[in-house]
Formats: structure tokens, sequence, C-alpha cells
């Protein structure tokens, strides 16, 4: 992901009720520097011919593959998540040859996103409790494998 795609990924605006994964302004410096951190996680931009419509970000705590997602807002609610996110798994175990289980976190309250990984085979395996930039909310891990 370049600088350019991050910036662009930071400003997304979702509507109600996925608000919540708006970055805040005032958090997106600190955002930008952690994802050119070396710290493990890697973030790739996914285009089409036109625009960049997604991201995907993969790290490794304990040796498992933690995989990350966002579809551009306004590709959102359409029938593209399920196709996008399986291209983001079979990129993340072809690139980085992996072939253990994966884990993801998805907001508890994001039943869109829970149905979707629920399709790609994820189960529920657990929830974490979070603060997303001075919001307190529950994760629902869900794991592959």
């Amino acid at each position: 992901m370049s600088q350019e795609e991050a910036r662009a990924y930071l400003n997304w605006q979702y509507p109600a009720p996925y608000t919540f994964y708006n970055i805040p302004a005032a958090d997106q410096a600190e955002e930008l520097q952690a994802i050119f951190a070396d710290n493990q996680d890697d973030y790739f931009a996914v285009s089409d011919e036109e625009q960049m419509i997604g991201m995907y970000e993969y790290s490794f705590p304990d040796g498992m593959m933690e995989f990350g997602l966002g579809l551009r807002p306004e590709l959102t609610g359409h029938g593209r998540g399920l196709q996008f996110a399986q291209a983001g798994l079979d990129f993340g175990r072809k690139h980085y040859a992996y072939r253990g289980p994966i884990t993801l976190l998805v907001a508890d309250f994001n039943q869109r996103a829970r149905h979707l990984y629920g399709q790609l085979g994820f189960v529920e395996v657990g929830q974490e409790q979070a603060d997303a930039y001075g919001t307190p909310v529950t994760f629902v891990r869900m794991q592959l494998g």
C-alpha cells in the first residue's frame, strides 16, 4: 500500500450504521504511521482499472494469520463482499505460503459482515472488549480452519 492509497483508505466514510469504521481526522496521522510501522502488519491496496476498491491487512500474532479487510464504502452492500473476502484469503495463503487457521475480528453489531464470514466457513470462537477511538466496542473473534 502506498502513502497515497493509505490516505485514501483512512478518509473513507461509511454510512450509518457502519460509521464506527470511519477513522476520525484527529487519529489519521497516527493510523498512517501504524500502517507503515515495522510492526509485523502488512497492508495491501486492492484496485481495479479505475480506483482503489479495498484493502487487506495480514498479521501473524502467535504464528496464526489474522486477516483484516475493508471495502470502499460505496461498494458495500452490493454483493461484492464474499468474492472480495475470498480473494483476500486466497492471496494471503499464497503470498505467505500459509496453510494454518486464520482468524479475524468483527464488531459484534456488524451482522452483515458476520454473516459473510460465516458463509466463508468462519466460526465464532470468542469475544474481546476494546476501545476504538473513544468508543467501547465488543469484537467477535472468528476462525477458519
